[in-house]
């Protein structure tokens, strides 16, 4: 079975894919569920609160369309991998060098 974090970059994928996907309302319902999951799992930085971690995801997934749909010009998957980078760093637990 998939892990949280991997059904939780699922979910990215399948809302970049998706712009009215985006828009519904279940889907920061959707992105809790899961960053509680992962979470629990220390996928995700403890310190993080789950509630904030939704309500950013959403946006950074609305913020994808929008940079999409004004630099049509950059390749779409390498936007794509872009918003995946920026997602997993800002949520895994920081690493000590």
């Amino acid at each position: 079975m998939d892990s949280a974090w991997d059904r939780l970059l699922e979910l990215v994928d399948h809302l970049a894919a998706d712009a009215t996907a985006a828009g519904d309302p279940g889907v920061e319902r959707a992105f809790a569920a899961l960053t509680a999951e992962a979470i629990e799992a220390r996928d995700i930085d403890i310190e993080l609160h789950t509630a904030d971690v939704a309500r950013w995801l959403t946006g950074l997934v609305a913020a994808y369309h929008v940079i999409r749909a004004t630099h049509v010009d950059v390749d779409a998957d390498a936007d794509l991998a872009d918003l995946r980078r920026i997602i997993t760093r800002w949520l895994h637990p920081a690493r000590p060098r």
